[in-house]
């Protein structure tokens, strides 16, 4: 594979490597091998340059879990289109916005194209494009170069070791960046297969899926690890390895596929350039290594803004149709998050823009929700800095527990014996259950701004 390449390209790589007759891509209703994905993906290619996809026209595709919109996605990018991956879950107003950032052409869904404004007048270049989760404010629109995009899901693969003969379960809505690159894409790139399961799955349905398509590896987020684990998933099968990402990942998440030896990784990247790290579980807080062709730059003796950069891609957020470039003339990135790198890989202490001012002193609410985490009671929790009574700020956190037993008054007396005493929050709230995304991400900005 080389980084022109498009997806026919790479089918048809696996096709003339004998590898036509092994499954690419499973859904709820039906299965395609690679030789039957590529000639699907062909005859759409024909239908959507007939309906005006050409070289940049800027498209939007909602991808849903079903094989046809892949099938979408995959013409439209082999036709070096200019693609904005939607999801299925938004909203109607979220995805018009999206769209209009982007300064959409076409639109493809279930119900076919869409003219949304004339054809660009000027030269466009191929580009993947997605959404951010959205979980405070409107949703930013990140688009980079495809090539880039597709050589970065391959490099994630060869690190997570994905090869031909592994069956892929993924768990995240594709429409999620998390879930198109490092899963299909990355899937695609291995000649392997991904297993697209519809809806939420239960430990129950998961049970199921599993016993029926024997999936060697996961790609999930700590919350469906963690629920699996407690209800006995990880012995369904011969898993081999599962990843992680999108969240912190807890101790108690992993426990039970340590229990049966499987393998875990944490893995760490964003909507701006993809995949940038990857470790196995349990390596004292860190999120690896970067990976092959991925360069960070972080904190050494203490926490500092995380940046990085990757070959071929050069970020831009769309607005309203322009190009905000959002690397610096030597292609760092700013991710946005905090953190030191050393000997050991990259370890993550927070959010720039979430750490909270106390007096003057600086609050991690990672370091925090670490320890909350470790106390009796306490299934997850968020933290998050709020005004009190008077206006001053304070470390609020928001536990999710059972009733019976909580005593917010202990939790803090606990919480103080291992914390300085700015750190320990001056209010715990109990919730049943934290607000969260499709994609399982923690909805911080419900519990920064609305009373709950």
């Amino acid at each position: 594979m080389t980084v022109d390449d498009t997806l026919v390209d790479v089918l048809a790589g696996h096709r003339r490597a004998g590898r036509g007759d092994r499954p690419a891509l499973v859904d709820q209703r039906r299965s395609v091998t690679y030789a039957e994905l590529e000639r699907e993906v062909t005859a759409r290619v024909r239908e959507l340059r007939s309906a005006g996809v050409g070289a940049g026209t800027r498209t939007g595709v909602v991808l849903t879990a079903s094989l046809d919109s892949v099938v979408d996605f995959a013409a439209a990018t082999s036709l070096h289109a200019s693609l904005l991956v939607l999801q299925d879950r938004a909203g109607a107003a979220e995805r018009s916005a999206a769209l209009a950032d982007f300064g959409a052409e076409l639109s493809l869904d279930a119900s076919g194209a869409a003219r949304l404004r004339p054809p660009g007048s000027g030269p466009h270049e191929p580009a993947f494009a997605v959404t951010s989760s959205g979980t405070s404010g409107r949703p930013k629109v990140i688009c980079r170069e495809w090539s880039g995009t597709l050589h970065n899901s391959a490099v994630f693969a060869r690190g997570l070791g994905i090869e031909a003969d592994d069956v892929v379960l993924t768990t995240s809505p594709l429409g999620h960046s998390y879930a198109i690159e490092a899963g299909t894409l990355a899937v695609l790139s291995a000649g392997a297969c991904q297993v697209v399961p519809s809806g939420l799955l239960t430990p129950a349905r998961a049970a199921a899926l599993v016993a029926r398509h024997r999936p060697s590896v996961l790609q999930s987020v700590p919350l469906v690890l963690d629920w699996w684990g407690r209800s006995g998933v990880p012995r369904v099968c011969s898993w081999q390895r599962c990843v992680s990402a999108g969240e912190v990942l807890p101790a108690q998440a992993v426990a039970a596929w340590h229990d049966a030896d499987i393998a875990v990784y944490d893995h760490y990247g964003n909507s701006e350039l993809g995949q940038l790290t990857l470790h196995p579980a349990g390596g004292g807080g860190s999120v690896g290594q970067p990976l092959p062709g991925v360069e960070l730059k972080a904190g050494g003796d203490g926490p500092g803004p995380v940046l990085a950069r990757f070959p071929g891609l050069s970020p831009v957020r769309m607005e309203e149709g322009r190009a905000v470039p959002l690397a610096d003339d030597q292609g760092w990135v700013a991710t946005g998050d905090l953190g030191v790198l050393d000997d050991h890989g990259l370890r993550l202490t927070g959010r720039s823009d979430l750490v909270i001012n106390i007096g003057g002193n600086k609050v991690s609410p990672l370091e925090v929700e670490n320890v909350l985490r470790t106390l009796p009671g306490v299934d997850d929790c968020v933290v998050v800095g709020r005004p009190g009574p008077s206006g001053e700020n304070q470390v609020w956190a928001f536990v999710e527990a059972e009733a019976a037993g909580f005593d917010a008054a202990v939790l803090r007396r606990r919480a103080g014996e291992l914390l300085m005493t700015v750190k320990v929050p001056s209010v715990i709230r109990r919730l049943d259950r934290l607000p969260r995304t499709g994609s399982g991400k923690i909805r911080r900005g419900l519990l920064m701004e609305e009373e709950i």
